[in-house]
């Protein structure tokens, strides 16, 4: 092998050695990349599960506003008969 045969082969692994680690950088970057994307998402997660903790308080308030209200029309209307009978009672 001669001198110029030596010097083109250097050159194309020299290249190729370039190349290589251009690509090494870019998956790095990728790397990176997707790590960072993974703390995000557990940071989505958790505001995403408060988020629904909250839904759940807020759909079930107003059942407890419901249930209120059952009782206060509940009351009055036992109040109601109990005057209606108390007064029958003492007529």
């Amino acid at each position: 092998m001669d001198e110029k045969e030596v010097w083109e082969r250097l050159t194309s692994v020299e290249s190729s050695v370039k190349s290589a680690h251009h690509r090494i950088d870019s998956i790095e970057k990728l790397t990176q990349s997707v790590s960072d994307m993974v703390v995000e998402v557990r940071h989505m997660r958790e505001d995403v599960n408060k988020v629904q903790n909250e839904m759940e308080l807020v759909k079930n308030r107003p059942l407890k506003i419901y249930d209120k209200f059952l009782w206060a029309i509940a009351g009055a209307a036992i109040s109601g008969v109990v005057s209606i009978v108390l007064t029958s009672i003492t007529a």
